[in-house]
């Protein structure tokens, strides 16, 4: 690993330090360092493109939160880059280095000790009339209403057979990674995140029956939005949006790409649960 990427999260009080520490001991040991234009605001150099970054890099190292590590991953797209994620946010799912154990991760990375886990990825599409939108997601993709408290009204098909009209606040379609995300908050199960699955979590429904529902990986889901209301969106991972108009189809399946992410080797899933959700605590 050559070209390194740092990325890092502005407005936080340890992301200046690391990051300096960071870059000089990635320049001692001889690698190319590209910065994404916030890690270059930080260290105060000169930003690489994203193209150049996109192209280039090797390995990418996300400074700040899981919002910080989802927005690199949509910055290389389909690129099978390997991503380490040093938490300097709160929850940090994603991001689950440590600041005190960074520096040693990293030399261990540079001496090509390290594992990575292959998260799946979601691919949504929106299609209205001859326009269409289509974006890849880590965690999830979420139908939801405006300020006005009105129910949306949803047609969901699975693989073309109907399953069910839903009546709610929204609808959340998550990967396993995104179980513990919005999906865990609004009712939806916990799932490992290298399971193959997609989690199909409605948001406040108007009938208690409406449960979430786990379907295969190789499902396709059709949401069909039979409301007038205008005020209904889509969000992507919680950072791209777009409004939704009556009979508007969304279709959601497993993209083809996936994301790398660099996993602590003293960890399992078990003990991030309970670090990161208190589990057990009395």
């Amino acid at each position: 690993m050559n070209n390194i990427t740092l990325i890092v999260k502005p407005h936080s009080e340890a992301a200046k330090p690391l990051a300096e520490q960071i870059y000089t001991l990635l320049k001692e040991k001889g690698k190319n360092i590209l910065l994404e234009k916030r890690a270059a605001g930080v260290l105060n150099l000169p930003e690489n493109s994203a193209k150049e970054i996109k192209e280039k890099s090797e390995l990418i190292i996300v400074l700040g939160g899981d919002g910080t590590l989802i927005s690199a991953i949509r910055l290389v797209e389909d690129k099978d880059i390997p991503i380490l994620g040093i938490n300097l946010g709160r929850l940090g799912f994603l991001t689950e280095t440590k600041v005190e154990e960074a520096i040693q991760v990293i030399e261990n990375i540079i001496e090509d000790n390290f594992r990575c886990e292959q998260r799946m990825k979601l691919n949504g599409k929106i299609v209205n009339g001859e326009a269409e939108f289509s974006m890849d997601v880590l965690n999830d993709i979420v139908i939801h209403k405006g300020a006005l408290a009105r129910i949306i009204e949803m047609d969901v098909f699975i693989d073309n057979m109907f399953v069910n009209t839903y009546r709610a606040d929204g609808l959340i379609i998550a990967t396993p990674t995104g179980s513990t995300a919005y999906s865990l908050a609004a009712g939806g199960p916990i799932v490992i995140p290298t399971m193959n699955s997609i989690l199909i979590t409605p948001i406040c429904p108007h009938s208690l029956t409406h449960r979430p529902v786990v379907v295969p990986d190789n499902s396709e889901i059709k949401i069909i939005i039979k409301s007038e209301d205008e005020k209904i969106f889509i969000t992507f991972d919680g950072q791209i949006g777009k409004k939704l108009e009556k009979n508007d189809e969304i279709i959601i399946k497993k993209s083809k790409n996936y994301a790398r992410l660099i996993i602590p080797k003293n960890r399992n899933y078990y003990s991030l649960l309970r670090e990161k959700l208190h589990w057990g605590d009395k």
